[in-house]
C-alpha cells in the first residue's frame, strides 16, 4: 500500500479550461495527501524519492504509439498515473505493459476517479477490465510461445545494444522522445544527412524496419540505460 504522504503532479499551467476530471482529481489529492506539488516538469532524479505517487497530465499529448522515455523510466521506479487523458490519444495496453498504475480520462465521473485513486493507493491497477484481460492473455501467449528461446532473445537484444555507437544511441534516444531528424541534428550539432546515416545503421543493428519499431525498441531496452534530461 502507498503511504498517502506526498504526490507530484506534472501538469500544463497554461491550459485555459480545466476538465471536471482535472478539478476533482486535484481536490481529492489535496484531501488525501499532506504534500501536493505541481509543476510543468518532473523533479530532478535526486528529488523524486520525496514523492510517493506521480500523476502526469496527458492533455494535448498523443501517446498512442510512443510514451516519452523519461516517463517510462519514472514508471519503473515510482507509481505513476496518467490523467486528463483522451481516449484517441492514449493506449492503455502500452501504459499497462510499461508499469504505469492507471489512467483517468478527461470525462471520467468523480466517483470513478475516487475509486481508481483508492485502488492505486492500495497497490492495485486502474485500467479497464477488458484491457487487463486482453493484455494478460497476449503476454501469456507470447511467453508460452517463446519461452524456450528466452536466453537467445536476450543475447540478441544485448548484442544489438552493444553494437550501437554512442552517437547512434543519442540519435535513438532523441527519436524515442518524438524528435524529428532536423531537431535531432540541431540538438547534436550534426547535419540532417548524418542523422539519416546513423538511423540507417541503427535500423540494421536493432533489426528495426522503421522509426516506430526503432522507438519501441529503444523504449524497451534503452530507456534506463541512457541519461535522462529533466
Amino acid at each position: 500500500m502507498i503511504q498517502p504522504t506526498s504526490v507530484f503532479i506534472k501538469t500544463v499551467f497554461k491550459m485555459p479550461v480545466r476538465s471536471q476530471c482535472y478539478l476533482y482529481l486535484i481536490k481529492t489529492l489535496e484531501a488525501f495527501f499532506s504534500k501536493v506539488k505541481m509543476d510543468d516538469s518532473l523533479p530532478h532524479s535526486s528529488k523524486r524519492h520525496e514523492f510517493d505517487l506521480f500523476l502526469i497530465d496527458s492533455n494535448g499529448c498523443n501517446w498512442q504509439n510512443l510514451i516519452p522515455a523519461d516517463l517510462l523510466a519514472l514508471a519503473k521506479e515510482k507509481p505513476v498515473i496518467v490523467f486528463n487523458a483522451h481516449s484517441d490519444a492514449i493506449c492503455e495496453k502500452n501504459l499497462l505493459l510499461n508499469n504505469f498504475k492507471g489512467v483517468f480520462y478527461n470525462n471520467d465521473l468523480p466517483e470513478d476517479i475516487f475509486t481508481g485513486l483508492m485502488r492505486v493507493i492500495n497497490d492495485e491497477l486502474w485500467f479497464s477490465r477488458k484491457i487487463i484481460s486482453a493484455t494478460f492473455n497476449e503476454v501469456l501467449a507470447m511467453v508460452s510461445r517463446y519461452e524456450p528461446q528466452t536466453n537467445c532473445a536476450s543475447d540478441s537484444e544485448h548484442e544489438g545494444l552493444t553494437k550501437l555507437t554512442k552517437r547512434e544511441k543519442s540519435v535513438i534516444y532523441l527519436l524515442a522522445q518524438g524528435a524529428n531528424n532536423h531537431s535531432i541534428a540541431e540538438r547534436l550539432n550534426i547535419s540532417d544527412h548524418t542523422v539519416k546515416t546513423h538511423l540507417y545503421s541503427a535500423f540494421k543493428k536493432t533489426n528495426s524496419r522503421n522509426r516506430i519499431e526503432l522507438s519501441n525498441w529503444a523504449q524497451r531496452y534503452m530507456a534506463v540505460r541512457l541519461p535522462l534530461h529533466d
